[in-house]
């Protein structure tokens, strides 16, 4: 099995480009009228425009293409865990001066957490902090 080289970007995906890799992350190897159709029920975009953001997610490197015959086959090159990862040192690093706790202390505080969610929470400290 080939190696995945490390995917680096430069800043978070925009609103669109994240709505179209969440239908790829659950398709896994799609075509463009694949996204076309995995997109919320009221959420029109042509086919064209889809084409056109996949190619754009393609030059960021998030996405591979492979052309089987007159169709192109699309990959993610990273999963949603490496996103949501990138995303957050990104938000760290530019909001909270590369400070994360600060950033998980302003969820904390600013977001209702019912008590499962809390203990959660808890259970991750208590093991990060016994390493």
């Amino acid at each position: 099995m080939a190696l995945r080289k490390k995917v680096q970007i430069e800043k978070p995906l925009t609103e669109v480009e994240l709505e179209l890799m969440t239908a790829v992350w659950k398709l896994g190897e799609c075509t463009v009228k694949d996204v076309q159709k995995a997109l919320p029920a009221g959420r029109d975009l042509a086919y064209t425009s889809v084409a056109t953001i996949m190619k754009i997610l393609e030059q960021k490197g998030v996405l591979d293409n492979r052309k089987h015959d007159r169709a192109h086959t699309y990959l993610p090159l990273i999963s949603r865990d490496e996103y949501e990862a990138l995303s957050l040192r990104h938000l760290a690093n530019n909001l909270f001066h590369g400070d994360p706790s600060s950033m998980v202390m302003r969820l904390l505080s600013d977001t209702k957490l019912s008590s499962d969610e809390l203990q959660a929470i808890r259970k991750i400290l208590d093991e990060r902090i016994g390493q």
